[in-house]
């Protein structure tokens, strides 16, 4: 359990470092607004893996699943990294 809560931690940090990267200089002009939304949730998702606070699976929901699907362009680089960080925290 531990190595899959490490995985899952290092691809949601790598997945917040990109968001805030993006924010900072942005390149693929994405809204702000849905930035800063990933950049919260990742946040929460980092400080629930590092804490064991962790909610029941069923109950960790696809917020950033679903802003990326409907709301950014299919060859966007950042959202593989997004998808794969919350596909991992919803796995653990």
């Amino acid at each position: 359990m531990t190595e899959r809560i490490d995985r899952a931690r290092g691809l949601v940090e790598q997945a917040l470092r990109d968001v805030e990267s993006e924010l900072a200089s942005p390149r693929c002009g994405l809204r702000p607004e849905q930035l800063c939304t990933c950049r919260d949730t990742l946040q929460g998702y980092v400080s629930a893996l590092e804490t064991g606070d962790l909610p029941p699976r069923k109950d960790r929901s696809e917020r950033l699943c679903k802003l990326v699907i409907d709301g950014w362009p299919f060859d966007t680089p950042l959202a593989g990294t997004v998808l794969a960080a919350e596909r991992a925290f919803r796995t653990v």
